[in-house]
């Protein structure tokens, strides 16, 4: 039997103003995009952080203009994979979701990321290097940048939202069958606590997870010589981080799908999880992917990408959590108070999503 479940969400925009109060635009603006770059493209960026060159995938959305700033989203693949591949899969690059944000695409050294065991890179610095970068050069909305991953891709979203600087500079966070490795022994997937100090209250966290999850097991237990916390705990943990009781609101998507939301009144949603029962370590698509194409593996009943970008539209940063940088004074908007915030949250597409 098919059950349909209607959901309503606000595709991210390039039209994003600064937040309430700010009269001036981020320093990118009205900077011609770089030799070669064009919207609606994917162009492969060079860089240096801690004295190793580093690449990244940049896809600048057609709907981008310099005068105008764009929300970011920073998506990091999985172990193994590479940028191109994470561009392949979380469709975040796809007009039908997503023809507005820029989104970012590192690479990994050895094709996996800081907290895995066994890695060495800093790429809490790459990260910050990157947003450095891309923040001088392109006209982005510094309250509008989110950060999304797979697997241990979605681990290092894990050590973001827990990093003092970071978490300051990126609003909200998305993993999805995140690998959260907790160096731990014994394991005790039901218990075991992770190292996490954001420099900043209420941090926004999405979790998607498969039940048959056979990578990063939704129950958790010992991989790599360290311990990954069983899902329902660690999300009960990010929830009681950010100050919310850890009893939740349960809402069926689907016959194999349940969201799970925390937080009540202006926190309602802060920290939110969704459980597949049917779906293996994937990127959750109702189209084929490359991870659902696999033998005994098959579509999700929804799609997590529109979830997720509705996530980080309804978190930015607010005016208060905004670091001091990056300001171009001599570049001003007008006022953007509360009748212009009103016009233009009534501007933002908004589409129903219908998860079968």
């Amino acid at each position: 039997m098919l059950l349909t479940f209607a959901f309503l969400f606000t595709l991210i925009g390039a039209s994003a103003l600064p937040s309430e109060g700010s009269t001036a635009l981020p320093a990118g603006c009205y900077k011609p995009l770089p030799k070669g770059q064009l919207t609606g493209g994917v162009s492969t960026i060079h860089i240096k952080s801690g004295g190793k060159q580093r690449t990244f995938l940049l896809s600048i959305p057609p709907e981008y203009h310099s005068d105008t700033p764009a929300a970011a989203v920073l998506s990091y693949h999985g172990g193994g994979k590479c940028a191109e591949d994470q561009l392949k899969l979380d469709q975040l690059t796809n007009p039908e979701f997503n023809s507005a944000a820029i989104v970012i695409y590192p690479q990994g050294i050895d094709e996996t990321w800081q907290g895995v065991p066994g890695a060495t890179t800093d790429d809490i610095r790459f990260t910050s290097d990157i947003l450095d970068h891309v923040q001088d050069q392109y006209c982005i909305d510094p309250a509008r940048i989110s950060a999304t991953g797979k697997s241990d891709g979605g681990g290092f979203c894990n050590l973001l939202a827990c990093d003092p600087g970071l978490s300051s500079r990126i609003a909200a966070f998305a993993p999805v069958s995140g690998a959260f490795y907790i160096d731990s022994r014994p394991c005790r997937p039901k218990t075991v606590k992770f190292p996490c100090h954001p420099s900043r209250a209420d941090v926004p966290f999405l979790e998607f997870h498969g039940g048959k999850d056979t990578v990063i097991s939704y129950q958790g237990g010992s991989r790599k010589k360290e311990c990954l916390p069983a899902i329902p705990h660690f999300i009960r943990q990010w929830a009681s981080l950010d100050g919310l009781e850890t009893d939740n609101t349960t809402t069926h998507v689907s016959q194999n799908t349940v969201l799970y939301t925390f937080g009540q009144g202006s926190k309602a949603g802060l920290v939110e999880h969704v459980y597949d029962s049917a779906i293996g370590h994937d990127w959750p698509s109702t189209v084929p992917n490359i991870d659902n194409k696999k033998h005994g593996h098959h579509v999700a009943s929804f799609n997590a990408t529109p979830m997720i970008l509705d996530f980080f539209a309804k978190h930015p940063l607010s005016l208060g959590e905004l670091p001091e940088r990056r300001v171009e004074t001599s570049k001003t908007l007008v006022s953007s108070g509360a009748e212009e915030e009103k016009s233009y949250r009534q501007r933002v597409l908004k589409r129903v999503i219908s998860y079968i």
